[in-house]
């Protein structure tokens, strides 16, 4: 399975075209850099980056990856920010946005949520 960091990683080396500066964008080892991109390179069995003692180039497969990891990475950025957005508001309001989403559950939700009140009416005695 692939790790987001390591995808991460990648992004800011292939962006910078130098481990060192990225090491420095993200606050970490060069050695964890290093490390990242070997995980990423054996799990997909193909070199990502040419390595140079002056530059690091991206191979045909790096150019494939940077560009899909942007859009991807991006997409995780948001589905976070989403997440967050939705879990800090009030319960009833987040409800109410997933449900104005998607119309189309709608029924299904109602008939489920009555259906679950019966039961649990049933089971303590209490009339629905």
């Amino acid at each position: 399975m692939i790790d987001l960091n390591d995808l991460r990683i990648f992004a800011y080396v292939a962006a910078l075209t130098s481990f060192s500066l990225a090491a420095d964008a993200l606050q970490i080892h060069k050695s964890s850099v290093s490390r990242s991109i070997a995980r990423l390179e054996a799990m997909l069995h193909t070199p990502l980056i040419l390595r140079t003692t002056r530059k690091v180039l991206l191979t045909q497969s790096g150019i494939d990856l940077s560009e899909r990891c942007a859009e991807l990475l991006s997409r995780v950025n948001e589905t976070i920010g989403y997440a967050g957005s939705v879990g800090a508001m009030p319960r009833a309001a987040a409800a109410k946005r997933t449900l104005l989403r998607s119309p189309a559950s709608l029924p299904a939700r109602v008939d489920a949520t009555r259906a679950s009140r019966r039961h649990d009416a049933g089971q303590f005695g209490a009339v629905a």
